[in-house]
């Protein structure tokens, strides 16, 4: 399945179908209980900021449905400035530096495609992405409750580091510990 898949940047006039990939996101998240994605974020307002910015990519198969998506942003990520993390590159000060790493946020896949590969091709089309532009490492978090993802990303060889506690809310969440992880590419 994944030979036919395709991943590139979102188009704004996508962010509806993006938003829906996410809502299953939120749907696989929901069964372990935890309160991630769970109140409102990620919503459209963060998809169409991660399409302006050029951020927000999409894998399509070749009929050109949308079965994934995520945010691959480039630059310093405060919430990972911020964190007491032994990271595995530098972690540059917030505002200070050019950071070494692209950042994995709001990652889903959509429901009809469950189990058919999206994700992990998304992931190892981001670490070509990342190569290309001469950085050492992807990061990425997630909830210490969302096994489905701490299981994969351990499959897709990132190191798990330590826990942290996110510092901005978008959302009603109270839960804000996070568990970083970090791939060296």
């Amino acid at each position: 399945m994944t030979q036919q898949l395709h991943m590139r940047r979102a188009r704004a006039d996508e962010a509806p179908r993006v938003m829906e990939i996410l809502e299953d996101g939120k749907h696989s998240i929901a069964r372990f209980g935890i309160e991630q994605w769970q109140h409102g974020y990620p919503n459209l307002e963060a998809v169409e900021r991660d399409i302006a910015v050029n951020a927000c990519y999409v894998a399509e198969d070749a009929d050109g449905t949308l079965l994934g998506s995520l945010a691959l942003l480039g630059g310093i990520d405060a919430e990972y400035c911020r964190a007491q993390v032994g990271w595995l590159t530098d972690n540059p000060f917030e505002g200070v530096g050019i950071a070494p790493y692209l950042a994995i946020h709001r990652s889903a896949t959509a429901a009809e495609a469950l189990k058919r590969g999206v994700m992990g091709f998304m992931f190892g089309e981001a670490e070509s992405i990342a190569r290309a532009r001469g950085l050492s490492s992807i990061r990425i978090d997630t909830h210490p409750g969302n096994i489905a993802m701490r299981r994969f990303l351990a499959k897709q060889g990132f190191t798990e580091l330590a826990p942290f506690e996110l510092t901005q809310k978008g959302d009603a969440e109270t839960d804000l510990t996070r568990i970083a992880y970090e791939k060296l590419v």
